[in-house]
């Protein structure tokens, strides 16, 4: 066998395996909205203070 078949075939199996690991170990989102409800709550703690009065 030719030393760079097997070691494309060593890298493509590495490759694939990194995949799916990536895939079943990141972090899941609870909701379809939830990255815009973050997003929205990063910038109501950076927004500057209102009072009720609106001064």
């Amino acid at each position: 066998m030719n030393p760079l078949l097997f070691l494309a075939g060593a890298l493509g199996i590495f490759l694939l395996a990194s995949f799916f690991l990536w895939i079943f170990q990141r972090e899941r989102k609870k909701t379809f909205n939830s990255s815009i409800d973050e997003f929205r709550a990063h910038l109501d703690a950076i927004a500057p203070f209102k009072d009720k009065e609106g001064n």
